[in-house]
């Protein structure tokens, strides 16, 4: 493993809120997939949509980046994601409820910036924190 390269740092620094930031991390005709909703978003069009759903789900979210193993062609990284989550999961409506979950990225990589990025984690591990009782 090694330290964390200047493409997880910006990453990093742009998730605490940073529109214009994260957008510069990735190609204009990225692909963003995350594995666990089953969902693909295409292009800066797409990132907007994910970072817009993610703040209004979460608005104090925030992701730390790990362990990480990038090239030129490619990368992968372990990271947390934290949050207060808000509104309805599963017929289940919350105002606030903690979450932490984990999970990684596998990235492909063109001139330094992300093409294509697959996000993998566990849904049952948020489920379980928003299940009410």
């Amino acid at each position: 493993m090694t330290k964390k390269s200047r493409l997880i740092e910006n990453l990093e620094q742009a998730w605490t809120g940073d529109l214009e930031a994260l957008l510069g991390q990735y190609t204009e005709d990225c692909m963003f997939e995350d594995k666990a909703f089953g969902l693909v978003h295409h292009g800066h069009a797409g990132l907007r949509e994910v970072f817009e759903f993610t703040y209004k789900m979460m608005p104090d979210f925030r992701v730390a980046y790990g362990d990480c193993v990038i090239d030129e062609a490619f990368g992968a990284v372990q990271w947390v994601f934290t949050g207060s989550f808000h509104g309805d999961f599963e017929g289940s409506l919350h105002a606030g409820t903690p979450v932490r979950v984990e999970g990684v990225s596998f990235m492909k990589l063109r001139e330094g910036r992300i093409a294509h990025n697959a996000d993998y984690w566990n849904l049952a591990a948020l489920a379980l924190q928003l299940r009410k009782d």
